[in-house]
């Protein structure tokens, strides 16, 4: 990538000194060729430019990714009572959170009357287990 913008910069120095040289050749198809190169060299300095942010934005979300994928592989999950455990961890967590967006969730117990929709119930997603 800096090779390119240097070689762009190279390229800009010499059309100054094209222009300098212009004014002792006063021909108007020079000028007129001199003038589209430079343009030229100017866009692809403003894409260079471009491609640089968007390889930099591009170097960020793989390094977020890899770091989710990561924690992923670090804790594999050990299934409990329809939920999941961690070492290293207390409680139980919820499956879906867990699978779908990598979150670790603890569930909670139902009690009284709601025992009959299950044992667990994720605050997050309102999913039962159990």
């Amino acid at each position: 990538m800096v090779d390119i913008i240097s070689a762009l910069q190279t390229s800009i120095d010499i059309v100054g000194k094209l222009r300098a040289l212009s004014k002792k050749v006063e021909e108007a198809e020079f000028k007129m060729l001199l003038a589209d190169l430079s343009s030229e060299l100017g866009d692809a300095k403003l894409e260079a430019a471009n491609l640089k942010i968007d390889l930099a934005t591009e170097r960020e979300k793989n390094a977020a990714l890899s770091g989710k994928l990561a924690e992923r592989q670090s804790g594999n999950p050990i299934m409990s009572d329809s939920c999941y455990g961690f070492e290293g961890e207390e409680g139980l967590f919820c499956t879906s959170c867990f699978d779908v967006n990598s979150r670790r969730v603890r569930v909670k117990a139902l009690t009284g009357a709601f025992k009959a929709f299950g044992k667990w119930e994720c605050p997050s997603c309102k999913a039962h287990y159990g």
